[in-house]
């Protein structure tokens, strides 16, 4: 059964804020939550951290141009434009774990940070602190709001496992047409997040680089998300012109000037041709030490190596001309089709750069990861009707243990539940009601299924 999405959107929104008005604190414990400070850059410059804020002591600042974001030594944004209590002003950003970093690593002395005129900062500066620089002038100071930074990164408090399982009791007494209700309501909001969150990053720089982050969102899965969509945004789409795999490749660091010894004449041509063209554009995005981008090598399949996501990513943009015309629900199989036949005479049979041939062709860009990409971009941020129809029917068997847990803590061992797994829609209902409850709060101090007692009457 299918029910109109905006309309359970906005019932699982109000669910969601009834159960968030029953608690004293809707933020995170300041103490605890530290992102690296990659991360925090990376949402500040799509952004995905909004774009005002009440400075500690110069008043309500808004950002109008969140800047270039610098490769180099320095302020981390430079060029940026802020507004503070309507006086505009143009320079430098500098986005700190804490505002003692500044004078940690020296910025205060250093004529490189004078022009610095907002200081961000994650947790809460100490009584009385202020940011200056080597004039002395008083720098205006932005802490960002924890439960801001949380939801950007979907993150919360930790369950607690002794007293799980309180949501079984209402749901063991809904009927399966109510509990289809509940999850069709959350796989919508999740959808309407999901539209938000494009149109933010689309705002800050621009439709296409925002599909183009989308795919590198998508290459990088789990475990290389955040250096792809970093990758895209210190690569972005329209610099790449003839040269995407060299200009990818260099920018994300696995270029280097010697191969090992014993690699194949294939792969020296290879490398050679990739190296040479970087060589000529590397001043204009090589990352210095300490602005590298935060790859990881294990645990993965060989054929999930961050080279061949990369490589990939640059085929993508290479055949951009035809792959934007499909990217809406209704062109979706088309777009299927095309991003499963990208080939590369090298990547193709590569797991990395060093790597030996395979015997048999690896796909660029698999069936799984390309549903991925429909369900989670194309079919989500369609707003026609049959996207949403079709987003209902799409199916993925490979249930993650996330989704698996969730759904035993809340409806235990149903079996008309469990044959509804294998949906992509319930899987995503499932993440986002753990983001919002399961994750967020205690089971011990959860009004979620108290609120759930109510459902059925919405």
């Amino acid at each position: 059964m299918m029910y109109d999405k905006n309309r359970y959107a906005d019932l699982y929104r109000s669910l969601k804020a009834e159960v968030e008005r029953g608690y004293c604190c809707a933020e995170c414990d300041d103490s605890t939550f530290t992102p690296s400070e990659l991360e925090v850059q990376a949402l500040w410059h799509a952004g995905l951290l909004g774009t005002e804020g009440e400075t500690m002591r110069h008043g309500k600042v808004r950002i109008l141009d969140f800047g270039e974001w610098n490769r180099s030594t320095g302020p981390d944004f430079q060029r940026a434009e802020i507004e503070i209590n309507g006086v505009r002003m143009r320079g430098d950003i500098e986005i700190d774990p804490t505002a003692q970093d500044w004078e940690r690593h020296g910025h205060g002395a250093n004529p490189n940070y004078t022009k610095v005129v907002l200081h961000v900062v994650v947790h809460q500066p100490p009584a009385g602190w202020y940011t200056r620089n080597e004039q002395h002038i008083d720098i205006p100071i932005l802490h960002l709001k924890q439960h801001v930074l949380a939801k950007a990164m979907g993150k919360g408090r930790p369950l607690a496992a002794e007293s799980a399982g309180l949501c079984k009791e209402p749901l063991s007494e809904m009927s399966i047409e109510q509990i289809l209700r509940l999850l069709q309501a959350a796989a919508a909001y999740r959808v309407q997040c999901k539209q938000q969150r494009f149109r933010k990053i689309a705002d800050a720089v621009g439709q296409q680089q925002a599909w183009y982050e989308a795919f590198a969102e998508t290459l990088g899965y789990k475990i290389n998300k955040l250096p792809m969509q970093m990758l895209a945004r210190r690569a972005p789409l329209n610099s790449l012109g003839k040269i995407p795999e060299a200009i990818l490749f260099g920018t994300a660091g696995f270029l280097t000037a010697v191969l090992p010894q014993g690699v194949d004449e294939q792969t020296r041509q290879y490398h050679r041709s990739v190296w040479d063209a970087w060589w000529a554009e590397r001043e204009k995005y090589e990352l210095s030490n300490g602005r590298e981008l935060p790859w990881k090598f294990a645990p993965l399949r060989p054929a999930n190596h961050p080279h061949r996501r990369v490589a990939a990513l640059a085929r993508i943009a290479a055949r951009w001309n035809d792959i934007r015309k499909k990217l809406q629900a209704e062109s979706a199989q088309e777009l299927r089709r095309l991003l499963t036949s990208l080939e590369h005479p090298y990547w193709s049979y590569r797991y990395s750069l060093p790597s030996l041939s395979s015997a048999k062709p690896l796909a660029l860009f698999g069936s799984e990861r390309v549903k991925d990409f429909l369900a989670n971009h194309v079919y989500a941020l369609d707003e026609a009707p049959f996207a949403w129809q079709t987003y209902l029917s799409l199916k993925n068997a490979d249930i993650s243990h996330r989704v698996q847990q969730t759904a035993t803590a809340l409806f235990g061992n149903r079996e008309d539940i469990t044959s509804l797994l294998p949906l992509m829609y319930v899987q995503q209902a499932l993440l986002q009601i753990d983001t919002d409850f399961c994750s967020t709060n205690s089971c011990r101090d959860c009004l979620f299924p108290e609120q759930l007692c109510q459902w059925h009457m919405s």
